[in-house]
């Protein structure tokens, strides 16, 4: 009988603690739910940055802010209230783009949840900036919650590296020489899946091999190269050569020399600007 008393004490605590759980009346009592924005809800809190890649190409990115319904699921379609937050510093139509139209989305009947769509202008955003957009709940069917109706992302870029992206037609810029333009098409290497193929490197003819590395160099391998029917010892310079991810712009210092006597022909750099 002592032992039977115990025990239901102990079970009685035990159920006084698990109804006294704080959260849990939440999903029984209707009248307490409520709207929030998923992101805001993570440890890494109310701003969180992100990072899309950034491509030149008159093309955007598109991204999205959850918004949750915390409670029982309604049998028609709940309505919520949104405003972009004026304290951001990201600019309409020039960072960002609302795909969502007007200030409010509807949570679908018998759905917890549903998204503020958007899309991110990454064209215009260089990287290394970041520009704050900022959402916040402000009302609809079910009153956002206090703390986690705001939520703020920081939007930044990184120009990836892509071998696709230096293929195509170039201005080439040589010191000294007359027309200081010319044309140069770079194709894509078959042997060498960082490499590129400069089809006029001299302006007149010549295909030289160069190797695009992800830090932002170049190298110009030692090789011989027939120019105007003539060999020559084309190699690029330890130093100096850059690509830029972005703008896809190559800068390769190079010599030239007489295959036949070793004689230098040349000591220069070509800028490449893509056209």
């Amino acid at each position: 009988m002592k032992y039977t008393k115990i025990f239901l004490i102990f079970f009685c605590t035990l159920l006084a603690v698990a109804c006294d759980k704080p959260g849990t009346e939440i999903l029984f009592d209707d009248s307490k739910a409520y709207l929030e924005i998923n992101e805001a809800t993570t440890a890494t809190g109310s701003t969180v940055a992100k990072t899309f890649n950034r491509l030149i190409d008159g093309k955007t990115v598109r991204d999205s802010i959850q918004v949750n319904l915390v409670g029982k699921q309604r049998s028609t379609p709940v309505n919520v209230n949104f405003e972009i937050l004026t304290t951001g510093t990201a600019v309409a139509n020039v960072h960002y783009r609302m795909i969502t139209t007007g200030n409010s989305v509807t949570i679908p009947a018998n759905a917890s949840f549903t998204y503020i769509k958007f899309e991110v202008l990454d064209d215009n955003i260089v990287p290394l900036e970041k520009w704050n957009l900022g959402f916040n709940l402000t009302g609809g069917d079910v009153p956002p919650h206090v703390s986690l109706a705001k939520f703020t992302r920081t939007l930044q870029t990184v120009c990836p590296y892509l071998r696709a992206n230096f293929i195509g037609a170039y201005d080439t810029e040589e010191p000294g020489y007359t027309p200081p333009l010319y044309t140069n098409v770079m194709t894509a290497d078959p042997a060498n899946v960082n490499g590129i193929i400069s089809n006029n490197f001299w302006d007149f003819g010549g295909a030289v091999k160069m190797v695009l590395n992800a830090n932002g160099t170049l190298t110009i391998p030692t090789q011989d190269v027939v120019m105007g029917g003539v060999v020559y010892v084309v190699a690029g310079k330890a130093t100096g050569s850059t690509i830029d991810l972005c703008t896809y712009k190559i800068v390769a210092p190079y010599t030239i020399r007489l295959k036949s006597t070793n004689a230098l022909q040349d000591d220069n750099v070509h800028t490449y600007t893509k056209k």
